[in-house]
C-alpha cells in the first residue's frame, strides 16, 4: 500500500514538472522573440569574420546536438528497460528483504560490460577522434580570425575599455605610435567592406570587447594591447558588449560599430578632424559653454576649448600621448572626449539615445541636423549620472552628480553641447 501510494504521488508529480518545464521553456522562447531592436545576435553575420565564426560553430552544435541526444538516449532506454517495478517495490516492502537486494535473480541484471576491450576503446577513441577533428578546424578559424589584410599605412584604432564605456582613438595614417587623429567615444564608425585592425587595452580592469555580428570577443587588458580585426560587409548599426565582468555597470558597458559608404566615410572623418571653436559673448550656446568649463572641464576634452591639463593651452590629440593621465594612467579618471559628441547617437556607455529617432531612420550623418534630441535623458544625466548608471564617482570610475547646476544652467548646459557637432 505505501508503496503504491509513493508511486501514484510520483507520476503525477513527475508530469506536473515537466509541463512547468516546457512553459518555462516557451515563456524565454518568447520573451526572446521581445528583445532590443539591437539585439547581441549571434547567428546573423555582417562580416567575413562573422561568418567564419558562423562556419565552425554549426557543424559543431549539430555533433554536441547528436552526442547529446545519443548519450540522454542511451540513459533514458537503461532507466526504462531496467528500472524496478512498482510490485515488486512494494513486495520487498513486506517482505524480509526491504533493501531489496535478492528481488531479482541473476538473470534479471543487465549485462556487465566492464572489462569489454572493445567497447571501452570504442568509447574512448570515437571522442579523442571527434574531438580531434574539431582542434584541427578551431585553429584554422583562429588563424583566419587573426589575419589582417589592411597596410601598415592604414587605417587602426586602439580600443579603450573603461569603467564603463569605450574609446576609440583613429589612427588614419596607421602609426600608433603618435598621438591619435581622431577620438571618440562609444560609438565605433568605420568604413563598409574595409578591414579595420583594433589594438585593444584597457585603464583599469579587465574587459572584454565584443560586437558579434562582426566579430568574437577579445580581451581588454590593462598594460596590454591586443591586436583584433573587424570588418563588416553592409553599412548599418551593430550593437556590442563588453563580456568580462568589470564592476558595478558591467551590463552598462555597451558600444555600437556604425558602418558607413566610403564616401561617408570620408565625410564623417574630415568633420571630426575640425577642433572646436570657443564661443564668444552673444554667441548661441556661449553660456552653456561657460557652465561647461566652470563644472565639466576637469574631466572632458573638447579640443580647442578646454584646458583639462591646466598647461594654458586649448587640449588638442597631442594631449592623448606619452606618459599624459588623459590615457595612459592605468586607473579610470579619463572621461569621453565631447568635441563632436552632438553627432553621436548615443550617451553614457550607449545605454542611452541622444536622439528620440532611432539612428536607423535617420543617416548617421545627418542626425544631429534632423534628430528629435531626447533632452529628458540627457538633463537627468547631467544632473545625476550615479542615479542613472551606478558607478563609483568617488573612486573616479564614472560621472559625478552635479545637484548645484540649476535648471537654466542645465538647459544652457545641453544648448551647448548640441552646438559640438
Amino acid at each position: 500500500m505505501m508503496g503504491e501510494q509513493a508511486g501514484g504521488r510520483f507520476g503525477p508529480n513527475l508530469w506536473r514538472r515537466l509541463r512547468l518545464a516546457l512553459v518555462a521553456l516557451a515563456v524565454a522562447l518568447a520573451l526572446t522573440a521581445c528583445a532590443d531592436e539591437h539585439p547581441l545576435d549571434t547567428l546573423t553575420e555582417a562580416g567575413p569574420d562573422a561568418q567564419e565564426i558562423n562556419d565552425l560553430f554549426f557543424p559543431v552544435l549539430g555533433v554536441a546536438i547528436i552526442v547529446f541526444f545519443l548519450v540522454q538516449g542511451a540513459i533514458i532506454y537503461l532507466a526504462v528497460r531496467y528500472r524496478a517495478r512498482r510490485r515488486a517495490a512494494a513486495a520487498a516492502v513486506h517482505s524480509d528483504d526491504p533493501d531489496g537486494d535478492d528481488l531479482y535473480g541473476d538473470d534479471e541484471y543487465p549485462e556487465q560490460v566492464h572489462g569489454n576491450l572493445r567497447l571501452e576503446l570504442a568509447w574512448t577513441i570515437i571522442p579523442t577522434i571527434l574531438l580531434a577533428v574539431i582542434s584541427v578546424f578551431t585553429l584554422i578559424s583562429l588563424v583566419d580570425l587573426n589575419e589582417v589584410s589592411a597596410a601598415e599605412d592604414d587605417l587602426r584604432v586602439t580600443v579603450v575599455g573603461q569603467q564603463w564605456w569605450w574609446e576609440f582613438q583613429y589612427h588614419l595614417d596607421g602609426d600608433t605610435s603618435t598621438p591619435p587623429d581622431i577620438v571618440t567615444a562609444n560609438e565605433l564608425v568605420m568604413p563598409v567592406r574595409q578591414q579595420v585592425p583594433l589594438g585593444i587595452t584597457s585603464r583599469d580592469v579587465i574587459h572584454s570587447f565584443w560586437i558579434p555580428r562582426l566579430n568574437g570577443k577579445k580581451d581588454a587588458v590593462p598594460g596590454r594591447t591586443h591586436p583584433w580585426v573587424i570588418e563588416a560587409d553592409e553599412p548599418g548599426r551593430y550593437m556590442g558588449q563588453c563580456t568580462e565582468f568589470c564592476g558595478l555597470s558591467h551590463a552598462y558597458m555597451r558600444m555600437y560599430a556604425v558602418v558607413l559608404e566610403p564616401a561617408e566615410w570620408d565625410e564623417w572623418v574630415q568633420g571630426q578632424l575640425v577642433d572646436a571653436a570657443p564661443l564668444e559673448p552673444g554667441e548661441p550656446g556661449y553660456e552653456g559653454q561657460e557652465v561647461f568649463l566652470a563644472n565639466c572641464a576637469n574631466c572632458h576634452v573638447v579640443n580647442g576649448v578646454s584646458d583639462v591639463n591646466l598647461d594654458d593651452l586649448p587640449d588638442g590629440m597631442g594631449d592623448y600621448a606619452g606618459a599624459n593621465a588623459i590615457t595612459s594612467a592605468l586607473v579610470s579618471g579619463a572621461a569621453p572626449n565631447l568635441t563632436h559628441v552632438a553627432s553621436r547617437t548615443t550617451f553614457a556607455g550607449s545605454i542611452f539615445d541622444l536622439y528620440e529617432d532611432r539612428a536607423e531612420r535617420i543617416p548617421y550623418l545627418e542626425v544631429a541636423e534632423r534628430g528629435d534630441l531626447n533632452r529628458g535623458d540627457l538633463e537627468a544625466w547631467i544632473r545625476n549620472a550615479p542615479g542613472q548608471k551606478a558607478n563609483d564617482a568617488d573612486g573616479a570610475r564614472g560621472m559625478t552628480a552635479f545637484p548645484g547646476l540649476t535648471d537654466g544652467e542645465i538647459d544652457a548646459l545641453v544648448e551647448y553641447l548640441m552646438t559640438l557637432r
